[in-house]
């Protein structure tokens, strides 16, 4: 049941891009304010604000507040859109991203100071992906070229495979892409050539290559 403190929600169908136009627009226009958008991702629904935009970040940090030091997942239109903060993927990560991207495969690498703090873990890291989601790849880029994305859990919940499961308070639209697979991105951290597992998901360990730990 749909409450007062809900956004208005938009429909669309993953498969059908004409039926984007409406959901992609409004979305970008909400990040675009600084607000909070519900949208499906590859596996999960998420929350996303601009990456540029401190009160859009704000406005995330207050509805899920993040543990000390811990990052967010940062969105990428593809990977040259990192050199505005000076990143640049060292080469295994390069050959991983040009294999999974656009895909459900989140990196983590040394972040530049140029990327903000708030948006750094404890360890100077980032967590970086172009997603796999065609519909979600079509707002990050009408909202500049980069997102920040986490899951849309219910406290105490689980990742929401299903927009009925999201919570939905404080965010300024949804868009609702029926049920999704319930598989997060995998993320790895690439030290020289090898490759450290953080967590298991979409992307299988197998069609990662290269010394594996």
């Amino acid at each position: 049941m749909r409450h007062a403190a809900d956004p208005p929600t938009l429909r669309i169908d993953p498969d059908e891009p004409s039926s984007w136009s409406e959901a992609r627009d409004e979305a970008a226009a909400r990040l675009d304010e600084g607000e909070i958008a519900l949208l499906p991702a590859e596996g999960l629904y998420g929350y996303h604000v601009r990456a540029d935009r401190a009160d859009g970040i704000d406005r995330l940090h207050a509805l899920k507040p993040r543990g000390a030091g811990k990052g967010w997942i940062l969105l990428l239109e593809d990977p040259a859109s990192l050199e505005r903060w000076d990143v640049t993927l060292p080469s295994r990560a390069l050959e991983l991203a040009k294999r999974h991207w656009p895909g459900p495969l989140t990196i983590v690498l040394p972040a530049s100071g140029s990327i903000p703090e708030t948006l750094r873990a404890a360890d100077g890291t980032a967590a970086v992906r172009c997603p796999g989601s065609r519909f979600l790849l079509a707002v990050v880029r009408a909202a500049g070229g980069l997102l920040v994305s986490t899951s849309a859990n219910r406290p105490g919940g689980e990742p929401p495979a299903n927009l009925e499961d999201a919570a939905r308070s404080g965010t300024a639209v949804a868009v609702d892409a029926g049920p999704l697979s319930g598989l997060p991105s995998t993320v790895v951290a690439v030290d020289g050539g090898t490759i450290r597992m953080l967590r298991l998901g979409a992307v299988r360990l197998a069609d990662l290559g290269g010394d594996q730990t």
